[in-house]
């Protein structure tokens, strides 16, 4: 696999992730037997460098997944406000050019603009599928867990997952370990293992889905190196 360069913006990420969460990451990581710069390449990887604030946590609304969940039992109203790729001739694969529209006629926007434009999205999910459906097919948080999981996390319901992310990036920590633990990829502790020896390719293949494996394991291996160099310079400091 081809290296990539580290760039000032991974870095800045990395740097700032470590430094709100390193502590909470680095006993975790410790309990696992892996590095923290593992962690904090998730976090990289997923999130950049987006910030948290209390009740707008980051969210992405996955619209495909919401048409499983519930737009191919409603699909004339789900086609009246959404688009995804591959679906009613929309080009692209699945979670490729999503997009929504509030009234109609209207012109459809991009879903994964902004974060306005992901909430704006949720909310007419919300609206049109239910709160559970359509929260359900969101991933949220610095690590963006999928809140279809919320029983590997201990949660009742995808709403009460999403409750507990917007008060604090405590809970995308815990979280994530959490899921890491529990989830079948393909056997329980998996994802943890991978993360310990370093395996992208397959943390990715299992985290994120196999088609998009060659996205992110590259972004994850990149996102390391930036992560664990910067954090070796703050131990020799």
């Amino acid at each position: 696999m081809r290296t990539l360069p580290r760039s000032t913006e991974v870095e800045h990420a990395a740097t700032s992730v470590f430094n709100r969460l390193g502590g909470l990451m680095g006993v975790l990581a410790s309990d696992t037997g892996m590095e923290v710069s593992t962690v904090v390449a998730v976090w990289v990887a997923e999130g950049g460098n987006r910030l948290f604030l209390p009740k707008r946590a980051p969210i992405r609304l996955e619209v495909h997944q919401l048409f499983e969940g519930w737009g191919k039992r409603n699909r004339q109203i789900f086609d009246t406000h959404f688009r995804f790729g591959g679906h009613s001739l929309q080009p692209g694969q699945p979670w490729e050019n999503q997009e929504f529209r509030t009234e109609n006629p209207g012109p459809f926007t991009s879903v994964h603009h902004n974060q306005n434009s992901e909430y704006a999205a949720l909310t007419l999910a919300q609206i049109l599928s239910g709160d559970e459906v359509a929260v359900a097919s969101c991933s949220i948080g610095g690590c963006q867990l999928t809140m279809n999981a919320h029983g590997l996390l201990g949660f009742d319901s995808a709403c009460q997952m999403y409750e507990a992310f917007q008060q604090s990036e405590r809970a995308h920590v815990v979280g994530f370990f959490d899921f890491c633990r529990n989830k079948p990829a393909p056997k329980v502790g998996e994802l943890i293992n991978c993360l310990r020896v370093k395996d992208w390719t397959n943390f990715a293949k299992n985290y994120n889905g196999p088609e998009t494996a060659p996205i992110y394991g590259p972004r994850l291996e990149n996102a390391y190196r930036a992560a664990a160099g910067l954090i070796t310079e703050k131990k020799a400091a």
